[in-house]
């Protein structure tokens, strides 16, 4: 048989429920709002974004740039890529901002890296055939707008035509394309 309680010790247990309670979320919510600002959010050594070229940084699966407060991600590091495949590109960045960007791709990774590192900075981007295409996606010419195509090939290159880039070649050629637009390790003037 339990005791029987007056309503003052019930309400002295249930306070110092209460009391045990809001000291453990407090807890809670400091600890985990040091452990994250001493994580240093997972890209940098010293954990700072104050919009300055960091470097490139190895997370694990991508090469992690910080440039002017903007993290860009590439499968490989510009020192694995050969440049002069975008010496004769004459497009940047402000091609392509602020306006709609069509994509034709036979590979999935290099749509996905285009995306990632173009998408803050177009309108959108969509998929599309460059021509006639058994896809059900719309056909697109170079007169509709900036176009990027990419073809898988052993050689590399990347030309443009018009409104047009076609990317020859695999990842690492899809990945100086992005490196040459957005200005980051660009070894050439």
């Amino acid at each position: 048989m339990q005791k029987i309680q007056t309503a003052a010790t019930l309400a002295a247990a249930e306070q110092r429920r209460s009391r045990f309670g809001g000291i453990v979320i407090i807890a809670i919510l400091l600890l985990s709002t040091a452990g994250f600002a001493l994580s240093g959010v997972g890209f940098g050594s010293n954990g700072s974004n104050d919009g300055q070229d960091d470097g490139p940084v190895y997370n694990g699966q991508y090469w992690v740039y910080n440039l002017a407060g903007q993290q860009y991600s590439f499968t490989n590091s510009a020192s694995e890529v050969d440049f002069s495949a975008v010496s004769n590109l004459q497009k940047n960045l402000a091609d392509f901002s602020g306006r709609q960007v069509y994509i034709d791709s036979d590979n999935t990774a290099a749509l996905q890296e285009i995306l990632i590192n173009l998408g803050r900075h177009v309108q959108r981007i969509s998929e599309a055939c460059y021509g006639e295409c058994d896809r059900d996606l719309p056909e697109k010419t170079c007169e509709s707008g900036p176009m990027i195509v990419v073809r898988t090939s052993e050689q590399q290159s990347v030309r443009e035509e018009q409104n047009c880039v076609f990317i020859d070649g695999d990842l690492r050629t899809v990945d100086v394309f992005l490196y040459k637009i957005l200005g980051l390790n660009y070894p050439y003037p």
